[in-house]
């Protein structure tokens, strides 16, 4: 299958709509993201493509240069064959001191035909908070007045921009709840918590929706990049009619994104996907990947299998394009998350595998699996993760 491209990256050998905006439609037995010209897109993007938390690389390979560092890092993106920025330029959990000039990556992104999502962030990562803060109270008429003047003023700037492929709220948003719940003068227990989760999501979600649908009828919604965990079924299923697409951050064990498609009549857009965390994590959570080499075999086994399950839309890869030189991940955690090591090396075993798993997307996303097949695939996938990360 020849992979002709139009102007957005779309594969023009799949026809859907032409609506003059991205949308979701099913061709054939998948979800397909659609272009304004209307073509097939499977969205294949890095997460943090820029972060604040690179500033000491910046300031080492560039001299704080940060037209040479945007230019060179884009370029690097594009030529490891990722076609989109779901995450957008950056967001606010990897870059807490506006370091990264967005108008700058978004003017990038215009020029290079680039499609890219928006960040409303409505609500923080616990990363971001300071020390003793906890989040907003989504219930406050104070929080819901603030989040529907962000929501006006966000979609002022992008509601007539083809290129923009949604919206989405931000990364973590429901992580470690327990605290936040207890902070709304909430009894939190083990057993409850997921009722507390589902009230406050629906609230988050429906606020959100209502504004963005007044401000701006045509990108889709894609609500907070949130853990897979985060959510139980009934959960998703109560959010499904507040969004467009489902986006838990990672394959899981627990419940298939089948049992969500099917429970929510939604596409599951995997929203930070990992690949395992290199070397140094220190917390006990975050067991590391041994070499580069499990890395990679990681990566390519995670995109084959998003790439043959139907109910998969896209893949939003956990990394940054260089390792971290600051931050909470670096200093509390010692992640190093980059496919390039931040001296500007590439990683060895890394770099050469993820361009390579990334060529030839639409071949194998045109011919997704049945469920047997799935599941197999899954097998081999959980396999290769627990031997990546000295478990097998």
């Amino acid at each position: 299958m020849t992979q002709a491209l139009d102007s957005y990256g779309g594969f023009t050998g799949l026809r859907g709509t032409r609506t003059g905006w991205f949308h979701l439609e099913k061709l054939d037995r998948r979800t397909w993201f659609v272009t304004p010209e209307g073509n097939a897109f499977f969205p294949l993007s890095l997460a943090h493509i820029y972060t604040g938390n690179s500033t000491p690389t910046v300031q080492k390979l560039y001299g704080g240069d940060q037209n040479a560092w945007m230019e060179d890092w884009f370029a690097k993106v594009r030529a490891l064959g990722f076609n989109c920025a779901l995450a957008g330029a950056t967001s606010q959990c990897r870059d807490p001191m506006r370091y990264v000039d967005i108008a700058r990556a978004e003017a990038i992104f215009q020029r290079e035909s680039f499609p890219y999502a928006v960040g409303i962030f409505l609500i923080p990562h616990p990363n971001e908070l300071p020390e003793g803060q906890e989040r907003p109270d989504i219930f406050s008429p104070v929080f819901q007045d603030w989040a529907k003047e962000l929501i006006a003023e966000t979609c002022a700037t992008y509601a007539d921009d083809p290129l923009v492929m949604g919206y989405y709220y931000g990364f973590g948003t429901f992580l470690s709840p327990k605290s936040w719940i207890a902070s709304l003068g909430r009894d939190v227990t083990d057993e409850n918590m997921q009722e507390h989760i589902r009230e406050m999501a629906v609230s988050l979600y429906r606020i959100a929706h209502d504004a963005i649908r007044e401000y701006d009828p045509n990108h889709l919604i894609l609500g907070p990049y949130v853990k897979e965990q985060s959510f139980s079924l009934e959960t998703w299923r109560a959010l499904a009619p507040y969004v467009d697409t489902l986006t838990p951050q990672h394959v899981n064990r627990d419940y298939s994104f089948t049992e969500q498609a099917l429970a929510t009549g939604r596409a599951v857009l995997v929203s930070d996907e990992v690949t395992g965390h290199l070397h140094n994590a220190k917390h006990p959570r975050f067991r590391s990947v041994k070499s580069s080499a499990g890395k990679a075999r990681i990566y390519e086994s995670v995109l084959e299998r998003h790439l043959r399950d139907p109910d998969v839309c896209g893949v939003n890869f956990c990394a940054t394009l260089y390792d971290l030189d600051d931050g909470p991940l670096m200093v509390r955690m010692g992640m190093m998350e980059g496919l390039y090591h931040a001296n500007g090396t590439p990683k060895s075993g890394l770099v050469d595998v993820v361009t390579r798993a990334n060529q030839g997307v639409y071949e194998r996303a045109a011919a997704p699996f049945d469920t047997e097949d799935l599941e197999e695939l899954d097998a081999r996938h959980f396999h290769t993760w627990d031997e990546a990360h000295g478990r097998a």
